[in-house]
């Protein structure tokens, strides 16, 4: 399963009309970028998070592309309801982690905090 970084919300969003035009069936992860004091996401859910969800993907769900999209620094998104990743119509992420799975561009679900660090519901969401 290939992991692709979005860099940037413009990247997501390019990313989400590509996968708008090709009908694909795809995954969205948001999640809190690297602090590079730790080397770590400034966000504890996401730390604990992430091996589950790239260990879980890996093994449940290989055909799919899941695009990986930081939300920058913990200053630009605590608190900032115009953030791009907030405010799009298709993402409307209100927490993090969370996992968005979009099919021809329609959400079919949505896994938000808590069970992207569960394998049984990451399992189920993508089986």
């Amino acid at each position: 399963m290939p992991f692709v970084r979005c860099s940037s919300p413009s990247d997501a969003i390019a990313a989400f009309d590509r996968l708008v035009r090709e009908q694909n069936d795809a995954l969205f992860l948001f999640f809190g970028s690297t602090d590079p004091g730790t080397g770590e996401s400034w966000c504890p859910d996401c730390v604990v998070a992430d091996p589950v969800l790239r260990r879980t993907l890996a093994a449940n769900a290989p055909t799919l592309t899941v695009f990986e999209c930081p939300v920058g620094a913990r200053a630009d998104w605590k608190g900032k309801m115009e953030h791009p990743y907030r405010t799009h119509p298709a993402f409307r992420v209100g927490r993090i982690p969370t996992l968005v799975r979009f099919r021809g561009g329609l959400e079919i679900g949505r896994l938000i905090e808590g069970p992207c660090a569960d394998a049984t519901a990451v399992t189920a969401f993508v089986g």
